[in-house]
């Protein structure tokens, strides 16, 4: 059962200059919601998209650089310009996160979105 649908990230494009991410607001997972049974979605959007996007979680209440970790299964990288991507791609995952967030690195194009439900 859905909770709610959260936005993340919208129209972003903004290169890194180099392979450091860059993070979205921290907003709350399944964990923060006792009851839920940790199922999220993950949805994003591009538009001829080069770089890397994941989903990243953290167990801690008020967490610091070092509290958030990997999502598995929930990155979507391209390497150069005859990549370039454009899609709607969504990814399921399970965890009693307290907090998710967005971790990307856009050489270019554009992210149109990233959403999450839980």
């Amino acid at each position: 059962m859905t909770i709610e649908t959260i936005t993340l990230l919208e129209n972003t494009n903004t290169v890194s200059a180099d392979s450091t991410y860059a993070y979205s607001d921290k907003n709350k997972g399944a964990g923060y919601h006792h009851g839920n049974d940790g199922t999220h979605t993950a949805y994003y959007s591009l538009d001829s998209f080069i770089g890397s996007i994941k989903m990243q979680g953290t167990l801690s209440q008020y967490p610091g650089d070092n509290d958030w970790v990997d999502i598995v299964d929930t990155e979507l990288g391209y390497g150069d310009d005859s990549s370039a991507f454009s899609a709607n791609q969504s990814f399921n995952f399970t965890g009693r996160f307290v907090w998710v967030r967005a971790a990307y690195n856009i050489q270019n194009g554009t992210i149109n979105a990233i959403r999450y439900n839980l």
